[in-house]
């Protein structure tokens, strides 16, 4: 059994050393929504893998058929071509992507709904990714033709707490609903997780995790001279930005590429050449080879 996160660009940017510091050891990181890109899908994927935390995706479907569900996947496929992920791909259809196509006429069955997942599933699955399924009991019990779905991974939204604030040690892991198959992933709740300023759905996971290699090493291996790319970032209005040492302020990230101008532990000068850019923290930073 594992701990880990689920977020998007509602979480605000993030500090993933103080996440990994915290006891994390995985992140389900969403990729995109209807045909569009996560704000934050780039930092925060490159964020977690750049601390060492295995990764997977979920994708929030808007999708008013299969063929939409299919455009969705293939969307998301493009998106991961970079990167490795770890852990399944889910598919994320529930009540607010009912409300947006009810808006334009359609009427959710159980057949069609279950179509639409198999769709998104089968498009990941041909993609060379793992698919999965985040969903709740309601929809498995009332919207869904689940018996045609139980081949995929499930990851359980089902909160004992409901929507009050959690932690870990406040849910007994063991005690998993299994009735519709034991889940690989099972979302709790809602809690507070050090390097997120927002509160953060919390997961028990019951897959085996990736042993990773970090790909790089923060505190010593940074000397002046070095190059380093910023990572940890967030993107609002085509603006890249990530965070000064020490500080909730943050500086524009204008270049993939920086030189190190002076180290001491964690404290690193970046800049161009002799110009300074920022002070940042070695976490924030991976060497580039």
């Amino acid at each position: 059994m594992s701990r880990g996160i689920d977020i998007s660009h509602n979480n605000g940017a993030i500090n993933w050393s103080a996440v990994k510091d915290a006891g994390i050891e995985f992140a389900i990181v969403r990729a995109g929504y209807g045909q569009i890109e996560d704000r934050n899908f780039k930092a925060n994927i490159e964020g977690a893998a750049g601390v060492g935390l295995p990764v997977g995706i979920y994708y929030f479907s808007y999708a008013l058929g299969a063929a939409d569900a299919e455009k969705e996947a293939a969307h998301c496929c493009g998106l991961l071509q970079a990167y490795e992920i770890d852990l399944p791909v889910f598919f994320d259809f529930e009540y607010a992507s009912e409300q947006f196509g009810a808006r334009y006429g359609v009427t959710y069955t159980r057949e069609l709904r279950t179509a639409i997942t198999k769709a998104f599933c089968e498009r990941v699955r041909a993609g060379g990714y793992t698919p999965g399924i985040y969903t709740n009991v309601d929809y498995i019990t009332s919207r869904l033709n689940w018996g045609e779905l139980a081949c995929y991974p499930l990851w359980l939204a089902q909160w004992p707490h409901g929507t009050r604030l959690i932690s870990f040690g406040d849910v007994d892991e063991k005690s998993v609903n299994t009735k519709y198959g034991k889940p690989v992933i099972w979302q709790i709740g809602c809690g507070k997780v050090s390097g997120i300023l927002t509160d953060t759905d919390l997961n028990y996971g019951y897959i085996p995790l990736p042993a990773k290699t970090l790909p790089h090493r923060p505190d010593a291996c940074l000397k002046p001279g070095d190059k380093v790319r910023v990572i940890n970032t967030t993107t609002a209005g085509g603006v890249r930005r990530a965070k000064l040492y020490g500080s909730n302020k943050t500086f524009v990230v204008n270049y993939d590429c920086y030189d190190v101008i002076s180290a001491s532990g964690n404290r690193i000068v970046i800049g161009k050449g002799k110009v300074v850019t920022a002070a940042v923290d070695a976490g924030d930073l991976q060497k580039v080879r």
